[in-house]
């Protein structure tokens, strides 16, 4: 099953109320046309994010299940997640979402200011 078997599925349980995958796009606010590139892509972890909050289910719902190709996480992301699941055990779900908003805002900084050493 590939990722984009996996929100077709979700969108399919959750919001059958959607009339089109375009329209479902929209509401998601990702690129139109990107779920069909998830049959042989892995979709950006934003992306991902985006989905599972949509739809109100964790990521791993968007991911799970797809072919080993699609889901292939490197080294450092796999850190990454390994991290965040250490610092945010014991939080709540609220915790958890102020928690990767701040996160959010470090990595964006950290990411201006290696542009601005080049």
């Amino acid at each position: 099953m590939t990722v984009k078997d996996n929100v077709l599925r979700l969108w399919k349980a959750y919001r059958p109320d959607i009339k089109s995958v375009a329209e479902l796009e929209r509401k998601i606010d990702i690129s139109n046309g990107i779920i069909s590139q998830w049959e042989k892509s892995t979709p950006s972890t934003k992306s991902a994010k985006k989905v599972a909050d949509f739809f109100g289910v964790p990521v791993s719902s968007v991911l799970n299940d797809s072919t080993d190709d699609s889901v292939e996480l490197k080294q450092s992301e796999q850190q990454l997640i390994a991290a965040f699941r250490k610092n945010t055990d014991g939080m709540t779900d609220d915790e958890k979402a102020k928690f990767s908003s701040s996160l959010d805002i470090l990595m964006r900084t950290a990411k201006d200011l290696l542009k601005d050493d080049k």
